[in-house]
C-alpha cells in the first residue's frame, strides 16, 4: 500500500471519528436543553400546586384559622416567574411553562415573601 493511500485513509478516518463526536454532543446538549425545560416546568406546577393547597386547607378549616407562608422570589435559585390571581385561578408563570390551578375565592393578592392567610367570617384573606 502506498503511503499516500495510507494517509488519506487515516485522514477520511479521523474525520468520521470527528464527526461521530459531533453528533453525540449536540445530542447531549439536546438532552440537557429538554431536562432542564423539565425541571422548570415541574418547578412551576410544584409551587401552583403548594399555593393551591394553602388555599384549599383555609376553606375547609374553621374561622379564626391564621398562617403565615413564603413564596420564593425565584424557583430553583435562579428561574424567574411571574405569579397571578384571576378568577378564582392562580396562574404560574416561567419563560418556558406555565400552570394554572383553581382555588376558592380570597380576598387579597399573594406576594413573593411571606404571605399571612387568615380565615375571618368564611372569608378567606390573603396578606
Amino acid at each position: 500500500m502506498p503511503k499516500a493511500q495510507i494517509s488519506n485513509e487515516f485522514l477520511i478516518f479521523i474525520g468520521l471519528a470527528f464527526l461521530v463526536a459531533l453528533y453525540f454532543a449536540i445530542n447531549s446538549i439536546n438532552q440537557l436543553n429538554d431536562f432542564r425545560l423539565q425541571k422548570e416546568s415541574e418547578s412551576v406546577k410544584d409551587l401552583a400546586l403548594k399555593l393551591q393547597r394553602e388555599l384549599l386547607v383555609a376553606s375547609i378549616v374553621e374561622d379564626g384559622y391564621v398562617r403565615f407562608f413564603d413564596i420564593p422570589d425565584t424557583l430553583d435559585d435562579d428561574l424567574n416567574y411571574s405569579l397571578m390571581l384571576q378568577n378564582s385561578t392562580i396562574v404560574v408563570q416561567s419563560k418556558n411553562a406555565f400552570y394554572i390551578v383553581g382555588i376558592p375565592t380570597i380576598i387579597g393578592n399573594l406576594t413573593k415573601s411571606t404571605n399571612k392567610i387568615n380565615k375571618t367570617g368564611g372569608v378567606i384573606y390573603i396578606n
